[in-house]
């Protein structure tokens, strides 16, 4: 990863913050980036507390060329979330308000 800009030399790093959902109750949303080597891709992942179950949308049109398909940077946004929240869940513990993962 790159000191200046916090951005990965290579692979994806994952940087999502937990947000108001907006009225929609029974549901975290956290939002973030997908920090590509050459790009920045919006993404938002929203967990339905009732189930756990994690959907995640990315901004296909900020994707490079040649780069990861958008479909991947979904699944992978969303199981990172779920892992997340899953874990904070299992041991007590409040959700997580931010979390960064890096994948290669």
């Amino acid at each position: 990863m790159t000191e200046a800009t916090g951005r990965p030399s290579s692979g994806a790093r994952y940087v999502l913050e937990r947000t108001d959902p907006g009225g929609a109750p029974g549901e975290l949303v956290y939002r973030g980036l997908v920090r590509l080597p050459d790009a920045d891709v919006p993404v938002e992942v929203r967990i339905a507390e009732a189930t756990g179950a994690a959907t995640a949308t990315v901004d296909a049109a900020a994707v490079p060329p040649g780069g990861p398909r958008p479909e991947d940077l979904c699944r992978t946004a969303a199981a990172l979330v779920r892992s997340a929240t899953k874990s904070a869940d299992a041991h007590a513990q409040r959700l997580p308000r931010k979390i960064v993962r890096w994948r290669g």
